[in-house]
Formats: C-alpha cells, structure tokens, sequence
C-alpha cells in the first residue's frame, strides 16, 4: 500500500522562512503540473506528495529580520475549555465568511493557541497561505503539558522551539478529515514523519495524528479549515523515523 504523504508549515530554523524557490523554475512547473492531490499537493516549505513517486517542489531559505518577542508567563494562559468542544464554533453562522485564523480567534477554547501564533510571530506567515489546514490544540491540551515546559517554549531565546512546535500543526493545504487516513503521514523531514491514525467505520471513525485526537473536525474557513484536537503534537516526541517500508 502507497504512503500518502502531507508535509506541514516548514518548520522553523533559527530566524529563516520559506517561500517558492525562482531559482528552480522548471522542476517547480513539472511538479505543479502534476494531479494536485492529496499525493501531490503544493505547499509552503514541500508538497504533499506519494512516497513511491517522490514528487517534490523545491524551496528557498530566505533571511528576514526578526523583532524581539517579550516574554509571557505560562500562569496568564488559558488552560480550561469555557464551552463544550461539540459546540464550538455554533451560532456564528457560515463560518465560511472568516478566515482559519480569524475563525481561531472566535472560540474561547483555542485562546491559548491563537495567543502562542502570535507570541512566536506566525500570523503573517499564516496570512500569506492561500489554503490552510489548521489542527488547532484546545486550552486543555495544553494544560497536558509540564508548566516548567511550557514556560519554556514562552522564552524569547526559545522562539525557534516554539515556532516548531506550532507549524507541525499547520497544513499548507485544505485538508478535510476524508483525506486523514491510516496510509497518511505528515512529513517533517526526509527522514521522519507524523502518524495518522484511524479507526471504525468511515462516518464516525476516530482520527488520531502524532496521538492527538480529533474531537471536532471540518469546520470550515474563507481559505481552509479546522480540525480541533485533543493535544499538542510535539515533533520530536511524535515523530517516527521513516523506514522506506511502504506495506
């Protein structure tokens, strides 16, 4: 069976984004001339591509200035959900008229992680995708995490950290919940992966990815959409390293 792969928001290096590389015009335009699907979708930092047929697009690491980010503490962060997750995002209407982030900012249960995008300087990042898929984290997943650790990532000499940490939470690309199979995986590097895991039947399986669950998916944005989880995916405890092994 063909691993299907998703590559996430380029992880972070040390003051470095990622854009289209002009320099590779060419191998850039046979790529995106290819089926964009889920097995070849262009992304920002990668495509999703099938591990068989390595399909790739090429990127360049541009400089950008970074400004100081002050610190917060762990303590003034929300880590309660204040509304049920099977009723977040009712009553708003069409969710459809708000972008994925502004459509972030509107449930009291993601404030933490609406409130870490901007400490680590990733909204206009986010901004600037034209599709997006968002596994946004609850207030309660975080609270899953030691405070000495969170606190930690909050740090402005650890921003690169935690820029890492949330961008292995954006997909570059609409994904709905359909696409989440047990075959997936979302590439971080060459050599490592994010799982995706699925079970029971197709309407009401349960999706887990790097061992966060799905607990609210397919809420649907003007440029992507949001699947709501149950924990923070931390690459360098959820990633697995990638084998070749392709059953």
């Amino acid at each position: 069976m063909k691993k299907r792969m998703i590559i996430p928001m380029a992880l972070a290096t040390s003051m470095m984004m990622f854009s289209c590389a002009s320099s590779n015009e060419n191998m850039n335009a046979t790529a995106m001339d290819d089926d964009m699907s889920m097995s070849s979708t262009q992304t920002m930092g990668g495509t999703a591509s099938d591990a068989s047929e390595g399909e790739t697009l090429t990127v360049e690491e541009t400089a950008v200035a970074v400004m100081p980010v002050g610190t917060i503490s762990s303590t003034t962060l929300q880590m309660e959900n204040s509304v049920d997750v099977n009723d977040m995002f009712e009553g708003l209407g069409d969710t459809e008229s708000q972008d994925v982030l502004s459509l972030a900012r509107t449930s009291p249960n993601l404030s933490t992680f609406v409130t870490l995008i901007e400490q680590a300087g990733l909204v206009d990042d986010l901004q600037r995708v034209e599709e997006l898929t968002l596994l946004a984290p609850t207030n309660e997943a975080f609270a899953k995490l030691p405070q000495e650790k969170l606190q930690m990532l909050l740090m402005p000499d650890n921003k690169a950290q935690l820029m890492a940490i949330l961008q292995a939470h954006v997909i570059p690309s609409n994904v709905s919940t359909l696409q989440l199979e047990s075959n997936t995986r979302i590439r971080l590097t060459e050599d490592t992966y994010i799982p995706i895991e699925t079970s029971g039947a197709a309407a009401n399986s349960m999706i887990t990815i790097g061992g966060a669950r799905i607990v609210k998916g397919n809420t649907e944005a003007s440029n992507g959409t949001i699947h709501v989880i149950d924990s923070v995916i931390i690459p360098s405890q959820n990633a697995r390293e990638d084998t070749g092994i392709t059953n």
